[in-house]
């Protein structure tokens, strides 16, 4: 059973932040240092300040990034920059944006997910990715010194029936508290329900699904860890938008490998490595990459290789398997003394392998999610940065308090 719950969010006081927009923020593992230092400049009380805050040279145990997040949180709900609502509610978040020419719609709602270990026989909750111990420890430290979570976890169930959007669809009639453009280029509108009925009848609906995490495996790993320091029941519940697998605007993109450190020798020896595992195919351009990736059969597994300003398509000659998995065995772990950084910006990736600082570049179709769907359902884990799962959920539209 999968049991989530309402709760009393704390949102930005509208009354004093006129332009929302300029306050929150992508999800943590997703800001580069650069887009950092542009959500810094947009807003004093952009909430990047505690879910990405900088380093300082003097930074020690009494005063990081850390212990200034708490004195953020702590002095911006003083201040009441942030509210809390009065009322324990579910929010709904509708994200509209354009994907290769085309309008997409998707909807999701925002609550909180009781936290249960991973255990395929009686959790109701399935992960789909392997997690790292230094993200962890990041994030640790941050929930410890703050008592709340920022941005919630992103998680998929299945609403055959449609019973669920039916609700949420019902629940958007009237105008939203939040209407705004992120610095993305996503539009977000925002709902608050707090009428009991409509709340008992969500959960209830809920308890029969099974809920697989897309984003922010290091964030439920570390809220359950957290949970049992507390041991305190009110830690038992996580931050959690949930969102439809059979929804139109569910949209995994590729994400890329980008490979540095290696010699001329060592990409000759690669070369010659590949041909054992693929049948190899010289391409031309960026659009026979794209024509050769699209090319893929259900069975078959096919990736390209840029480096040397030259384009190479691969068709793995073994049993089938996941694409990143298959990439991740017999290319990149072989390989030794080398950075991996990743992308869903092919242009970028290329750039990058071009301009020497990586390589080369392992370019991949997106996983599907039916496939997600399946290695969570089944225990299994992809390796990690497997799925960029497109548009992110935005931090700061609401967060929970403990």
């Amino acid at each position: 059973m999968a049991n989530i719950a309402a709760f009393k969010g704390t949102s930005y006081n509208q009354e004093k932040i006129k332009d929302l927009s300029k306050v929150v923020a992508p999800p943590y593992d997703v800001i580069s240092e650069e887009e950092q230092g542009c959500l810094y400049k947009l807003n004093q009380y952009n909430i990047v300040r505690m879910l990405l805050g900088k380093s300082s040279p003097g930074d020690n145990d009494k005063d990081n990034k850390y212990i200034r997040a708490g004195r953020y949180l702590k002095d911006w709900r003083r201040k009441e920059i942030l509210k809390q609502d009065k009322n324990p509610s579910i929010y709904i978040n509708l994200q509209e944006f354009k994907l290769d020419g085309n309008i997409k719609k998707r909807i999701g709602f925002i609550a909180l997910l009781k936290l249960e270990e991973f255990d395929t026989k009686k959790s109701s909750i399935y992960p789909h990715e392997n997690t790292l111990a230094a993200p962890k420890e990041d994030r640790a430290k941050l929930i410890h010194a703050i008592e709340a979570n920022l941005g919630p976890v992103f998680a998929i169930f299945e609403d055959k029936d449609r019973a669920v959007s039916d609700i949420l669809k019902n629940q958007m009639k009237p105008r939203p508290l939040v209407n705004i453009v992120d610095s993305h280029g996503i539009r977000n509108k925002f709902w608050q329900v707090s009428d009991k009925n409509i709340i008992a009848i969500l959960t209830g609906l809920m308890k029969n699904k099974k809920i697989f995490i897309a984003d922010g495996h290091h964030r439920y790993e570390v809220g359950l860890a957290f949970s049992k320091f507390k041991k305190d029941p009110k830690y038992g519940y996580i931050l959690t938008y949930f969102t439809d697998l059979l929804g139109d605007g569910l949209v995994v993109l590729p994400y890329h490998r980008l490979i540095g450190g290696l010699d001329k020798d060592a990409l000759l020896a690669l070369e010659a490595s590949l041909n054992k595992n693929f049948i190899t195919k010289p391409l031309e351009s960026k659009k026979d990459l794209k024509a050769f990736l699209a090319k893929a059969k259900p069975t078959e597994a096919r990736f390209v290789i840029y480096g040397q300003k030259r384009f190479t398509g691969l068709i793995f000659k073994g049993k089938i398997d996941l694409d990143v998995t298959i990439a991740k065995n017999l290319i990149i772990d072989p390989l030794r003394k080398i950075f991996i950084d990743f992308t869903k910006d092919l242009d970028y990736a290329i750039k990058e392998v071009n301009s020497s600082k990586f390589s080369f570049a392992i370019l991949v179709n997106p996983v599907k999610i039916t496939e997600i769907r399946d290695v969570a359902f089944l225990g299994n884990r992809m390796p990690q940065k497997s799925t960029y799962f497109y548009p992110k959920v935005l931090t700061g539209l609401v967060i929970n308090v403990f």
